[in-house]
């Protein structure tokens, strides 16, 4: 038997997987490329709009990851404090909580963020929404120090995470 295996079998699978090990890596090359195109299509085509509250706080939480953050995690729905992302960056926690509304974002959202913050140990407190705020929010969270990121940093979030 290790005469048929050493004069036929192993030959013959040697020349098989030096036919075929290229083929392989391009297939797998391909893929790669493929995928790339997909994450940069969809972050091209950022129709955040059209999204529900849930899949905001996903696309959120990718596009953090592409923009440097680690450790981002979505909480819970119920029961999350206020808080709907954590993540840190550059020695700092972040606790986000997201808005995705069609109206103005008040000062009841900047309040849960401040809340769910100390809540949950963060160092910043961030609403992020997918619209504006209220001149009374962006009083409110200059001056009790809650980072509020609108439609405006969103859009440069995505141009970074393109890239």
């Amino acid at each position: 038997m290790k005469i048929f295996y050493y004069l036929v079998a192993g030959p013959v699978l040697l020349v098989l997987r030096c036919i075929f090990w290229p083929i392989k890596m391009l297939l797998r090359f391909l893929k790669w490329i493929h995928g790339r195109r997909r994450d940069r299509k969809r972050f091209r085509k950022a129709e955040f709009d059209l999204m529900d509250g849930w899949e905001f706080e996903e696309y959120v939480a990718e596009l953090l990851v592409r923009n440097g953050y680690h450790n981002v995690e979505v909480t819970r729905g119920s029961g999350d404090q206020g808080v709907d992302i954590l993540a840190e960056k550059e020695g700092l926690s972040y606790a986000i909580q997201c808005k995705h509304y069609t109206s103005k974002i008040s000062n009841k959202a900047v309040q849960e963020a401040y809340a769910g913050a100390g809540f949950y140990g963060c160092d910043v407190p961030v609403v992020m929404t997918n619209s504006y705020f209220y001149p009374s929010a962006l009083e409110l969270g200059e001056e009790i120090g809650v980072e509020l990121w609108d439609r405006d940093v969103l859009k440069k979030l995505i141009r970074v995470a393109r890239r």
